[in-house]
């Protein structure tokens, strides 16, 4: 039986890790996957060796914090990758840990292929890091137009294959349905408060937004909320952040979304996400003090949220560290509640569908996969 390795670490990865490998078993249903993933990947997979919640951590402090769990976690892989039998590596993002393991297979497995799904942001990050994936990987899945070219003159296979967000990202239920099971009044103004899918991001980022609702709550009553959560997520941790709030909890994120009139979401693949759908939003980040100055030295780009990068412009207004506030908040989504803003913002963000590809990602990087087994 052929074995593959395959390794998410994020809510993101899981997303993208589902379509992928139901794609792979759809063509190859013999195949064994074993590895990380959430759970939309788990019902693909024969054995999980962590659930990607419990190495979810974002930051270099908050890494140092974890190494000890991350070490024994990236023992415990390649062992199973051994006892496996493993013939193809599939990393996707999360590279902290994926690239590690990336090096240390091709020395202890030197026959073995080795794949990544998702360019890690090495154009934003660790530019230093471009020579290491271009000659430890075999083959490299980029969802963005441009990345494919920062490899050019390495041994790896970088090729844009689209990005999937364009087919996975549609409301889970209609409007209508969405109001009633949540039971939310169409008529008033509705605000989506995303504050990220790991725990750390919550507990800086969901203060402030409860902050938020907490002034609202008085001054604009008629303004409803609603926080999607993450499958990453306890919703009784979420709710330990919002005693007494107006704030309604619900698990069809998109939805929550698509049918907002604005929203406040955190940096990462969730503002592309918002840009699909549509709808106004802020982009909001807060690291730990001491890996906000080490990002600081490192990132070069004149934006840090996703959708921006992609549309090579400003199309979500950005808050970050300090500026996260509940003052600073509500004088953004004021503006993005104003009906002209509102619909300059939408036009804005009908410019980033156009770098994103072609539907078909997923399959296309299933066909060059399977075409790469022994």
């Amino acid at each position: 039986m052929t074995t593959l390795l395959v390794i998410a670490g994020e809510a993101s990865g899981d997303l993208h890790g589902a379509e992928l490998l139901e794609a792979l078993k759809a063509r190859h249903p013999d195949l064994r996957i074993v590895g990380i993933g959430g759970d939309r990947m788990a019902p693909h997979m024969d054995r999980m060796l962590a659930h990607v919640k419990d190495i979810g951590v974002v930051g270099f402090i908050e890494v140092i914090k974890h190494l000890p769990a991350l070490n024994r976690l990236f023992k415990a892989i390649l062992a199973a990758a051994d006892e496996e039998n493993a013939v193809v590596a599939l990393f996707i993002d999360y590279p902290g840990l994926n690239l590690r393991l990336a090096k240390a297979l091709r020395k202890r497995r030197p026959g073995m292929k080795l794949t990544q799904y998702v360019c890690p942001q090495v154009w934003a990050w660790k530019k230093g890091r471009i020579p290491e994936l271009g000659t430890t990987l075999d083959a490299l899945y980029c969802l963005f137009d441009f990345e494919p070219a920062l490899f050019k003159g390495f041994p790896v296979d970088a090729r844009w294959v689209g990005n999937p967000l364009v087919e996975t990202v549609k409301p889970e239920v209609d409007r209508a349905t969405f109001f009633a099971e949540s039971g939310l009044d169409p008529s008033r103004p509705l605000v989506a408060l995303l504050p990220g899918s790991r725990t750390s991001e919550v507990a800086r980022l969901l203060p402030p937004m409860a902050g938020l609702v907490s002034e609202w709550t008085k001054a604009r009553p008629e303004v409803q909320w609603v926080l999607p959560i993450a499958p990453t997520l306890d919703e009784a941790f979420i709710a330990s952040f919002l005693p007494g709030l107006p704030v309604k909890l619900v698990r069809h994120s998109y939805a929550a979304r698509a049918f907002a009139d604005a929203a406040l979401v955190a940096s990462g693949t969730a503002t592309l996400e918002t840009a699909l759908l549509g709808t106004p939003f802020a982009i909001v980040y807060r690291l730990n003090a001491l890996t906000a100055f080490a990002a600081k030295r490192l990132v070069k780009l004149p934006r840090v949220g996703l959708a921006n990068i992609v549309a090579g412009q400003e199309v979500a207004p950005e808050l970050l560290q300090g500026a996260v506030n509940p003052a600073n908040l509500s004088a953004v989504l004021t503006k993005l509640l104003d009906p002209e803003e509102a619909a300059r913002r939408r036009a804005l963000l009908a410019t980033v569908r156009p770098h994103l590809g072609e539907p078909g990602a997923a399959a296309r990087v299933a066909e060059d996969l399977l075409s790469r087994l022994p």
